[in-house]
């Protein structure tokens, strides 16, 4: 494993089950029902989390004028996510916008090469393949073949399967590139990923969520998903991200 960032996997529980996972239902709003894809004059983002909202209209369907309160109150109603950490969020996207001092970003903007959008997506191909940034499902099941049957993708497995399918892809593409600001990024989105499928209380991710949410960018409201009662917020989100780190396997090289 890892170890760079000092932390034990120990200290974090790892999801087993989902049956103390605390949901509330009233955390669920009229736009978790409302579910449509873009249109042929919508734009969309190489991530599925905001194409995601925008398909719920969280965010404006049409993935434009993306403003940081726009941002705050779609990631916190729709996935109960803290003001901070979404403020994070939102100023990693503001810095897609060409356009000096812009408080505001379109979905379609985020497909800047190595800014957010990175090499070894678990679910896209590299742009040097593809430059729409779809999703893949080729590139989706190479990463999920690492979990075998297991029915909970739990932080160690995630963090492995992360780390060795990134390798595979490296291999094909001759411009493969992962820096570490692009591995800070990279780990994030797999940490949100357990807090959201899972509980800030039991970080992992319930397949069945996490495959729904991938294939058909839609929240798995019809599969029995609410959001969770404790809110995500940044210190959570770090110490995951450090765990995740310190649990990927030694064999394989993070940086590209």
């Amino acid at each position: 494993m890892h170890s760079s960032f000092g932390l034990s996997i120990g200290l974090l529980p790892v999801a087993l089950g989902f049956s103390h996972l605390a949901r509330d239902e009233s955390l669920l709003k009229p736009n978790h029902f409302i579910w449509s894809p873009p249109g042929e004059d919508d734009v969309r983002a190489p991530c599925p989390v905001l194409n995601t909202l925008a398909n719920h209209e969280f965010l404006p369907h049409n993935g434009r004028n993306i403003t940081l309160d726009k941002a705050i109150d779609a990631l916190g109603n729709a996935m109960n996510i803290a003001p901070a950490l979404a403020t994070t969020f939102f100023n990693g996207g503001l810095r897609t916008n060409p356009t000096a001092n812009a408080t505001w970003f379109d979905l379609d903007m985020l497909h800047t090469h190595d800014v957010l959008e990175h090499d070894g997506s678990l679910s896209r191909r590299d742009m040097y393949f593809d430059t729409t940034n779809r999703f893949d499902p080729a590139t989706f099941a190479d990463f999920l073949s690492y979990f075998g049957n297991a029915t909970v993708l739990s932080v160690n497995a995630t963090a492995d399967a992360r780390a060795r399918h990134v390798y595979n892809m490296s291999k094909i593409n001759p411009e493969f590139t992962i820096t570490q600001a692009s591995l800070s990024i990279m780990v994030g989105e797999s940490a949100m990923m357990m807090l959201v499928w899972g509980s800030v209380e039991e970080p992992g991710a319930n397949r069945e969520f996490f495959e729904y949410f991938f294939r058909n960018e839609r929240l798995p409201v019809e599969l029995g998903w609410m959001p969770g009662t404790t809110e995500i917020g940044a210190a959570t989100a770090q110490s995951l991200i450090a765990a995740m780190v310190s649990a990927s396997p030694n064999d394989v090289p993070l940086l590209f």
